[in-house]
């Protein structure tokens, strides 16, 4: 038996879907690393629009954005926490709420030390700060920050700056924000004591681009942005010390000849840090490149259909064995083998039917 067979992640999953408040949008799964299948445990209403996911960095609390443009009559979405059984990795239910301040919140990300949640508010233009207390326990918003740089030339979707994500800077106080209205990712420096966000530096994206997700090489100084408005993959230089990004080279994430519609998605680097992947909605597809370990390069390996319609998000197994695609308008979970060595996907198939799901988040190991 090879090390990755015995070491395959089987364990619990956490899935946010778009529906109203009175419908299940937050389903706890668990999934069998034997055969990639995946089976609902739990189901949760009382979160609206439960369109991103993350885990508090010690495993006990699982948050939840609610897209919304206001909530209970205050302008913004909301945050919600989940309290995690530390002995079954399931949900004893909602512990907190926290306003974000701006419209329709779709991405939430924690800082490493567990202090502080970060929101970013697409429709609001805007992110927030909230502080969290050392249960995890979201105690409110401590900063809110803004951007408005020149906008992008799409005067369709670059009317107004539309921060699309926000992600720490690994070992650094800094956080990174994904504008696709502004084609810029914005750096700010995080105070934790006093729970403020200050703008430190920016990097612009070619026009057009659209900026919406980015991850960082976990062993490398690079990181790498989906753009969304032209589906492209751009490469970015990243300084930690001086908490600078700068723009590299762009790659496309379609296969050449494709000039139908299609919106780029989701973007994640396999644990080996040797492969990313991203998605596209339209060509419905998850694409794969190798990244150079020197030069932090793309090189495309594969394009393969997602299993469904528009792959708004997607994630990879802790172990790197599989890949699980929340295909949103077909409303189902694919499934994909991960060769280890090429890094290519095999369709293992829909493994979950569940309505608009879009966002996938791995927990603890069973």
């Amino acid at each position: 038996m090879s090390k990755r067979q015995t070491e395959l992640f089987s364990g619990m999953v956490y899935i946010g879907s778009y529906g109203s408040v009175d419908e299940t949008t937050v389903r706890v799964c668990r999934f069998n690393g034997v055969d990639g299948s995946l089976q609902v445990t739990e189901a949760f209403e009382n979160a609206e629009n439960a369109s991103y996911l993350a885990l508090h960095p010690q495993g006990n609390k699982l948050y939840a954005v609610s897209e919304t443009e206001s909530t209970n009559g205050a302008v913004g979405g909301a945050v919600i926490a989940y309290e995690v059984d530390s002995v079954t990795g399931g949900l004893l239910g909602q512990t907190s709420r926290a306003l974000t301040h701006g419209a329709h919140p779709c991405y939430i990300s924690v800082d490493a030390a567990g202090q502080s949640a970060f929101v970013a508010n697409y429709t609001g233009g805007n992110v927030a700060l909230i502080s969290l207390n050392a249960e995890g326990e979201l105690t409110g918003t401590a900063a809110v920050a803004e951007d408005n740089g020149q906008l992008g030339p799409n005067a369709a979707r670059q009317d107004a700056p539309h921060a699309h994500s926000i992600v720490p800077i690994p070992g650094t106080a800094y956080v990174s924000v994904a504008d696709l209205g502004i084609d810029e990712v914005i750096v700010y420096l995080v105070d934790q004591k006093s729970g403020s966000l200050t703008k430190h530096s920016s990097c612009s994206i070619h026009r057009g681009a659209g900026p919406r997700h980015l991850v960082f090489h976990g062993g490398l100084p690079f990181a790498y942005v989906m753009n969304e408005l032209d589906s492209t993959i751009t490469t970015l230089k990243v300084d930690a010390e001086q908490g600078t990004l700068t723009e590299i080279k762009f790659v496309s994430a379609l296969p050449q000849g494709f000039d139908a519609y299609n919106d780029a998605a989701d973007i994640h680097i396999a644990p080996s840090g040797r492969f990313l992947y991203s998605s596209n909605r339209g060509h419905d597809s998850i694409a794969v490149f190798a990244i150079d370990q020197s030069t932090g390069e793309l090189t495309l390996v594969q394009h393969i259909g997602s299993g469904g319609g528009a792959p708004r998000n997607f994630g990879l197994t802790p172990d790197g064995a599989y890949l699980l695609a929340a295909n949103q308008k077909s409303g189902n979970i694919a499934a994909f083998s991960v060769d280890e060595a090429s890094g290519e996907l095999t369709a293992i198939g829909t493994v979950l039917e569940v309505p608009s799901p879009v966002c996938i988040r791995f927990g603890k190991s069973l």
